[in-house]
């Protein structure tokens, strides 16, 4: 279960000291996604709404920090998981937001039914 917002690594991004590692932001951005994910499974799109606003602000503070640090070969590695999870968890709510897509999906793979000539 997702914890409230309970500002967890919402910092300034200026201000150095104190700040968490990069790769605990992505850790952040990961948890905000899975949470985001829980909520549409719940079918809670002003949850979803509000995490998506959450993982924003984390990106941006992400994007601030990557200038001033890198991730040794191990972080590396956890970061690709983490994205790799990321883009799942985005996959899945897409289809939930949108089960058009779905169908699209299967017509495509399935062929779209032809028309008889005549």
């Amino acid at each position: 279960m997702c914890a409230p917002d309970d500002g967890l690594f919402y910092v300034d991004p200026s201000a150095r000291v104190g700040m968490p590692r990069l790769i605990h932001r992505y850790e952040a951005i990961a948890l905000a996604s899975r949470c985001m994910l829980t909520a549409a499974r719940r079918g809670d799109w002003d949850e979803v709404e509000r995490l998506e606003g959450r993982c924003r602000a984390l990106i941006e503070q992400l994007k601030a920090v990557a200038e001033f640090e890198q991730l040794d070969a191990d972080e590396q590695r956890i970061r690709v998981k983490l994205l790799r999870d990321i883009l799942a968890d985005d996959a899945e709510m897409r289809m939930r937001a949108e089960p058009w897509l779905v169908q699209l999906e299967r017509l495509i793979a399935h062929g779209a039914p032809r028309r008889p000539t005549g």
